[in-house]
This record gives structure tokens, sequence and C-alpha cells, in this order.
């Protein structure tokens, strides 16, 4: 469910909200995904994947990588939730197959864990390849016409050349077999899956690859973070305007997140539950102070509380690990590692 932003709704609209229950309520911050412009430019390549896909004889592929927090998962689940599992008379359909990677990963693994989401009742039963057989007789039977393959670094945790041959070698025979394109989704050191020598071949059946990096502030005054944090509120199920996209509240939240966008959400669920519980229908400095203490201040103590005081900096990011430089005119990018450092990488815009 979605609501207008509470700045231009009308009396109605509010009262509308206040007439929802609490249960609905907290279901509504349990199920917020927000699909800010930079996310929306990754969901039209998937799209461009799945749909120009259709009857070549070379499927488009794709490999999506960024740090933990930024939004690969709620994009995969954005686009899967728009082509919904359907269970017809004639069978079970599934236009688009969307698995995590289980850790430790094996090519074995992969392959029972897609067998079961297929509803294969012998899904763990037989070697790699009477499962593999079995799993592209399941994609045609089910109509998939995407796959997408979410964490995919947990093949480089492996941390053993002999089984990024193997994953490798395992994929190009899926595409070659299926004709179905593929979206893989990892942390960026799973390129290292891509870049094997002897594996050129899949190499190039994902040179469409995109990076998505935590939001910044310097480059932009905020402008793209105060975005995300406007179409947040827009969706909160409270009557009232909390206003976290002004500029006073918003430096606060991006100190507070780093601009990583699921640390964000967590405080902000978080602060709409304690609201919801004591009856207020804004998020007030008190409440994201809370939050702050209950989800930030355990896991980095030497951040202050920018909930209470102003003498916070947001530092910039320009000892950030992963350099990018533009590569096309579809701004496709060419990763380069120096030293690298979690949750501090360069905007890509």
């Amino acid at each position: 469910m979605v609501y207008p932003n509470k700045e231009s709704s009308d009396d109605a609209s509010s009262q509308d909200i206040l007439k929802i229950s609490l249960a609905e309520k907290l279901q509504i911050i349990n199920n917020i995904y927000v699909i800010y412009p930079r996310l929306q430019e990754v969901l039209a390549a998937i799209e461009y994947c799945h749909h120009f896909s259709l009857g070549k004889s070379e499927p488009e592929c794709m490999f999506l990588s960024g740090q933990t927090g930024v939004g690969k998962t709620t994009i995969y689940k954005a686009y899967a939730n728009k082509y919904p599992r359907q269970v017809t008379k004639d069978g079970t359909f599934v236009p688009i197959l969307a698995v995590t990677i289980p850790s430790p990963a094996t090519v074995k693994t992969v392959v029972t864990k897609l067998l079961w989401t297929l509803g294969d009742p012998a899904y763990d039963k037989g070697t790699i390849g009477n499962q593999t057989i079995r799993l592209i007789g399941l994609l045609k039977d089910c109509r998939v016409e995407l796959i997408i393959l979410d964490e995919f670094q947990h093949f480089i945790d492996r941390d053993s050349e002999r089984v990024l041959k193997t994953v490798s070698d395992w994929l190009k025979t899926l595409i070659l077999d299926t004709n179905l394109p593929i979206i893989l989704i990892g942390l960026p050191e799973a390129e290292e899956v891509l870049k094997l020598k002897s594996h050129s071949q899949l190499s190039r059946r994902f040179a469409n690859r995109h990076y998505l990096s935590s939001f910044g502030w310097q480059s932009d005054g905020g402008a793209e973070f105060r975005t995300f944090l406007h179409l947040l509120e827009s969706k909160l199920p409270l009557a009232q305007a909390s206003n976290l996209s002004e500029v006073y509240t918003a430096r606060r939240l991006y100190y507070a997140s780093d601009g990583i966008m699921a640390h964000v959400m967590k405080q902000v669920r978080y602060g709409t539950y304690l609201a919801l519980n004591q009856n207020q229908e804004k998020l007030d400095l008190n409440i994201l102070s809370a939050a702050f203490e209950k989800f930030v201040q355990a896991d980095k103590p030497e951040k202050i509380n920018p909930f209470i005081t102003d003498k916070f900096e947001i530092e910039p990011l320009h000892s950030a690990a992963l350099y990018l430089e533009i590569s096309g005119t579809n701004k496709r990018l060419k990763s380069k590692y120096k030293d690298l450092k979690a949750s501090q990488i360069l905007r890509n815009s």
C-alpha cells in the first residue's frame, strides 16, 4: 500500500491512514520497498535482459554487484514480484526463478535449491548431471523466462580455483542448454568468477555489468539521498509529516546510516514501530534517536547520536575502495579494486 506525501495530502488521506489497524500498519512497514531513480535504471536493465532475450539465439545475461545493504536484493524482489508464480489446472508456471545461493556454495547445492524452488519432489536426489537434466526439463515445463541467482559471492568464499572453474563450466552449460537469461547478483568480489582466463566465453555472456553504491552527500548535496527519503516517507503508515527529506533531518539520517539504504530502512522501520506504539503519527528526533541507539550505536560505538546534537561531520568518501571508470554509452562500469573497505564505495552516477 502506498500513501501520498503527507505534505500534500488532504485531511481525508490522513483519516484513511488513521482507520488502518495497528497490525495492518506493522505489515505495511515490514513490506516497504523504495525504488528510487537509480534502482529504477537497474530494473530497466533487468527488463531488457528478460524481454530482449525472447527468441534470440543467445540470451542477454547481466551481473549486478554492490556492497551489502545498497539495495541489490530489493531490486530483484521488486522485479520478481511483477511476474508472480501461477498455479493453474495446466500446471505451475514460474516466469522468474529467483533463488539465494546457499553457503557454503557448490554447484550441487545451487541445482538442488533451484529444483526445490520449482517443486521437484526429488530435488536433492541424483548426481549433478542428473539433477541438471531434470532442472532443464522443469525450466521448460514451468515456462521460466529469467533466472536470478543472488549472493553469488558465496562461491568465492570457498577460495578455490577448482570451485570457480566448476561453477563457470556449469553456468555456461546451463545458458547454452536453456537459452535463458541469467542475472547474477553479489558482492564486487564475485566478479572473480567471470575473470577466469580460461572462461572468456562466460565473461562475454556477462559483459552487461552494473554496480550499485551507497548514497553520496558531498557530490550532490544529498539530493539523491533526500529523494530516497521523500519516497520512503510517502509509504509510511503515519498520518502526519515527518519531513525526513528536509536537510535538517536528512543530514542526521545520512550520518547515522553512512548512506547505506538498508541501515536507513532499519532505523525508519523501527522508528515507525515505536511511533505507532506511542500513538504518535510522525517520526520526531526523539524516536529517531532511540532507533539510532538500537540499530547503529552498538555496531558503531564511535558514532555520536546525531539526533541529540549538531556536532557531527559527514566524512567524504575519498578513501573508498572501489574505483570506477565509465565505459560505453550505457554507463556500464569496469571495476578496479584497491584495499577493499566495507560499505565505502564511490557513487556511480
